[in-house]
């Protein structure tokens, strides 16, 4: 396993349990702290940054071979 993939892994087991955390929270009727919430708010933003890099890498290396081709026909 490499780095990239158990830290992604682990972001994502740390981003669920707080979430169950605020779920269980709010089931039980209590008050959710603030930095509960900026926490899980920031491992969201994160998690979803890094899941929109990965998925894009793809597309752009195929952009990269598109415009290599096109510029191999039309040089």
């Amino acid at each position: 396993m490499t780095a990239s993939m158990l830290a992604l892994t682990s972001s994502a087991i740390a981003f669920v349990v707080l979430l169950l955390v605020v779920a269980w929270l709010l089931w039980h009727g209590r008050d959710v702290p603030v930095w509960l919430v900026c926490v899980v708010t920031l491992l969201l933003g994160a998690f979803t940054i890094v899941c929109v890099v990965l998925l894009m890498l793809p597309l752009l290396r195929l952009l990269e071979m598109a415009v290599v081709m096109w510029t191999l026909v039309f040089a």
